[in-house]
């Protein structure tokens, strides 16, 4: 059996109480709450109660496959989703040594017209998520921070204050300008990131700050209505199958590479979540090949190093990828993490460690601990 491993992607499923007591009395009525809709079932909800998002698909854990459904109350869920304590026996079941926090039911809040309750929305959450996995263990989980991409200073402010309680890693899904593509005033963000030292952490999709509420948690598949991830309006299904394959991804590596970001601030340290790597070398050939082809029609397109070498800064996690793993003298052995996604519904739980048994039993033990802690650990600044 393999050594017990460094995952890169845990989520939380936030409890009934993760909000409670926690916003300030300007604030207070409009706190996120775990309600039953008497139509759509129970969920939180962020509107005082006309929409629900569901939690089911995320909240997965070791449930038979057949069972698995959107809309569960807490008492069906394995504890292990929402307990810190419960959080770690997981954790020792599965062989996962330390892991990196992410949430689940933020993803609302970045829409919010209301600017001072959206910045609280974000310094709130990171607060509860500190003080759940200090529940847990501190020197075990270690959740990624959530900035209020509202303004420069807004995001940077937040950043050097979870910087300053103890967090390794941030969440980087928009562009600080909300513009969907880098601009010149976002190098302020960069440098001041690239000083502060904490990682950036690109999970899953990218893009502009959303600027309307999310829909209500209605999905329609044909002609057929399901309840389902309407945050994104279709299902977690065919969220983790983009993901999986780099398509939410790709338009912000570009950003990150044609920029130039990545050639300005060389010290800027970012890690690629729930992307899987399969096809990065595939990306990585293409970049290079249009690039040398186009650089002399635009002034702006000069880079000192070819795009695949500023992939190559970039670090990766995968999960179950045959071809990911024998792909990574392509990709940078010393730039790829694993992630089981836990408890979302890719979850390997609570056999991981036998299907990495599958997946590396070929490979020199030396490379196996670069792939399932060094790695991790080098780019998160965890020992």
């Amino acid at each position: 059996m393999l050594p017990m491993y460094f995952d890169t992607d845990h989520h939380l499923t936030e409890p009934p109480d993760f909000w409670t007591g926690r916003f300030s009395k300007k604030h207070a009525d409009k706190s996120p709450f775990f309600m039953h809709h008497p139509e759509l079932g129970p969920g939180w909800s962020w509107d005082g109660g006309k929409t629900v998002r569901p939690m089911g698909v995320q909240s997965v854990a070791a449930e038979d496959p057949r069972k698995i459904g959107n809309f569960k109350s807490f008492e069906e869920l394995d504890p292990g989703c929402y307990d810190p304590k419960k959080r770690i026996e997981v954790m020792d079941v599965d062989g996962a040594r330390a892991c990196i926090l992410f949430p689940s039911a933020v993803a609302h809040f970045h829409g919010f017209p209301d600017p001072d309750f959206y910045i609280e929305c974000t310094q709130v959450f990171n607060d509860a998520a500190l003080d759940w996995a200090a529940a847990g263990d501190a020197q075990r989980i270690f959740p990624a921070a959530v900035m209020p991409m509202l303004s420069h200073d807004s995001a940077v402010s937040e950043m050097q204050r979870c910087a300053a309680k103890g967090f390794k890693t941030y969440m980087f899904n928009l562009w600080p300008s909300n513009q969907p593509v880098p601009t010149a005033d976002d190098d302020r963000y960069f440098a001041a990131a690239q000083e502060i030292g904490l990682t950036g952490s690109v999970h899953g999709f990218g893009g502009g700050r959303p600027t309307t509420p999310p829909p209500p948690p209605v999905v329609r598949i044909g002609v057929k209505a399901v309840k389902g991830m309407g945050q994104l309006g279709f299902s977690q299904e065919l969220v983790a199958a983009s993901r999986g394959a780099g398509l939410g991804i790709t338009p912000q590596l570009a950003g990150f590479i044609f920029s130039g970001v990545l050639e300005r601030f060389p010290k800027l340290k970012l890690a690629m979540i729930e992307t899987s790597i399969g096809w990065l070398p595939y990306l990585a050939e293409r970049m290079d090949a249009l690039y040398l082809q186009h650089r002399w029609t635009r002034d702006d397109l000069k880079l000192k190093r070819l795009p695949s070498d500023y992939l190559h800064m970039i670090y990766a996690n995968w999960d179950r990828e045959w071809l990911g793993v024998d792909y990574r003298s392509f990709i940078g052995a010393d730039t790829i993490m694993f992630g089981s996604d836990f408890p979302h519904i890719g979850s390997f739980y609570p056999h991981t460690r036998f299907y990495l048994d599958l997946l590396l039993r070929n490979i020199p033990l030396e490379e196996q601990e670069k792939l399932l802690w060094s790695n991790a650990a080098r780019i998160y600044g965890i020992n």
